[in-house]
């Protein structure tokens, strides 16, 4: 582990980006889904929607492993902040306060690399 309790780890960096995008990811699942919903007749559209809702348990799992890992690096979010460019986390590890920040291009291109990663774990 770190010596210096002032710096997060790589390992913590990587905590705080899940933590952050996976509640994304869920609020992009569940606008799907409700869209697909309106074509609920069809059978393509419901194996698509259970597919989705299949990575939606999953991420919802994931999530609580990202939050145990949180609790075990003392990682605490103080304030999430989503604006025209990207998003700022401001969050506290081991009682030192530090700052994130990533570009809404990086996010977009984290949430998909996460969406192919959870559904490679389900085939």
């Amino acid at each position: 582990m770190n010596t210096n309790p002032r710096v997060e780890t790589e390992e913590d960096i990587q905590i705080i980006k899940e933590f952050t995008l996976l509640p994304i990811l869920l609020d992009m699942l569940a606008r799907d889904i409700d869209e697909l919903t309106m074509y609920r007749n069809k059978l393509v559209y419901n194996h698509v929607i259970s597919y989705l809702r299949e990575i939606e348990n999953s991420v919802y799992a994931e999530m609580q492993t990202v939050k145990r890992k949180m609790k075990a690096h003392d990682i605490k979010i103080i304030k999430t902040e989503m604006n025209g460019l990207g998003i700022d986390v401001e969050y506290k590890i081991r009682g030192y306060i530090h700052h994130f920040k990533m570009l809404r291009s990086l996010v977009k291109a984290e949430l998909m690399t996460m969406l192919a990663n959870l559904r490679r774990r389900l085939e």
